[in-house]
């Protein structure tokens, strides 16, 4: 089934604005579906990036995919108001996590001179020019090319990130929680936001990448002092590793499964995976719509992934889980050397 721009951004429209609940669900539905014509191009230009990285000796860390969560739409719907849903160029995304900045910008370079079928309509380089916020990343925007009427003309994003960076990521969205915020998109207390953004630097730093230019006068002595104060004042540490939520009763278990449905319960801090496979996805993403009708996004989050494990599932997506161990390492490691210097 075919759906043009302008039907799915009408639905779209219906699902923000309309007071009849029934219009409501059959726009859901209809985005719901438009939502899961997205997996395919998905694991074809996964897979083409797996390849790419293997000819060319590269070994990311992971690579992941998802579909955007509704409420993730709605958001970016609700921040604005002239998008249309039809033209919203996430749906579809995935990620590579390469170890360090070397391998990021060889894979980028792979990425830009790689002769493909489909069209890279866009380039975002968000570590040359980092958000405002902090967020570091470098996005490429995909429009795909198929014989199939469905699939072509999707857009897919590409996500490349270094560990760093995505550990950065990944706990700015973990910290949302405490706050009952929108971190992430630079909404919530100041003191958090700013924190953040001073990690940013110093972790620009450490990979020799530019800086926040808010930072630019100020000396790497005085982000670490101030790092250290920040984390002091808003107890960061403590909250932050307090977070973590139960996964033993999954570790326990084998997923030998193609996609995760990954349904976490923030208030009593308790995961549960529903696990399919390529024949069961219009069942996983009727799933997770039901799910998503249910949830309230301070209290539970549900989102439909793909990894090679559940390992490699909690490294990819470590915010759905909770889990922002590797990030304090890094945190606590600047605190410890701002002590040894006598910054303090």
């Amino acid at each position: 089934m075919k759906f043009s721009r302008k039907e799915i951004s009408r639905a779209g429209e219906t699902m923000m604005t309309s007071s009849s609940q029934s219009e409501v669900d059959s726009a859901l539905n209809k985005i719901n579906t438009w939502r899961l014509h997205h997996i395919k191009p998905l694991k074809v230009m996964r897979n083409g990036l797996e390849k790419l990285c293997s000819k060319h000796k590269i070994k990311p860390l992971f690579v992941s995919q998802r579909l955007k969560r509704l409420t993730s739409i709605q958001y970016k719907l609700d921040l604005n108001e002239n998008m249309g849903l039809g033209g919203m160029q996430d749906i579809g995304g995935y990620r590579a996590v390469l170890k360090d900045v070397q391998d990021l910008k060889e894979l980028k370079k792979l990425i830009e001179n790689h002769k493909q079928n489909h069209k890279l309509l866009k380039t975002k380089d968000y570590i040359d020019e980092p958000k405002e916020s902090g967020y570091r990343s470098i996005h490429f925007i995909y429009e795909y090319k198929s014989t199939s009427e469905t699939y072509n003309g999707l857009k897919i994003e590409l996500q490349i990130r270094t560990k760093l960076q995505h550990n950065w990521a990944t706990a700015v969205e973990t910290a949302g929680i405490i706050t009952d915020t929108s971190l992430k998109s630079s909404m919530g207390p100041d003191k958090w936001l700013n924190f953040f953004k001073t990690v940013s630097s110093l972790f620009a730093i450490k990979e020799g990448v530019p800086i926040l230019e808010i930072h630019s006068e100020k000396t790497m002595k005085e982000l670490m002092v101030e790092c250290y104060t920040n984390c002091e004042e808003l107890k960061i540490i403590e909250h932050l590793r307090a977070l973590g939520a139960t996964t033993k009763h999954l570790e326990k278990q084998n997923f030998p499964g193609d996609y995760y449905l990954i349904n976490i319960d923030i208030e009593k801090r308790n995961v549960n995976l529903n696990v399919y496979d390529n024949n069961s996805l219009e069942t996983a993403t009727d799933k997770y719509l039901e799910l998503e009708k249910e949830i309230e996004d301070s209290k539970n989050a549900v989102v439909l992934v793909s990894a090679n494990s559940l390992r490699l599932l909690k490294k990819a997506y470590p915010s759905y889980f909770l889990d922002t161990t590797e990030f304090l390492i890094a945190l606590e490691k600047i605190n410890e050397n701002c002590l040894k210097l006598g910054y303090i």
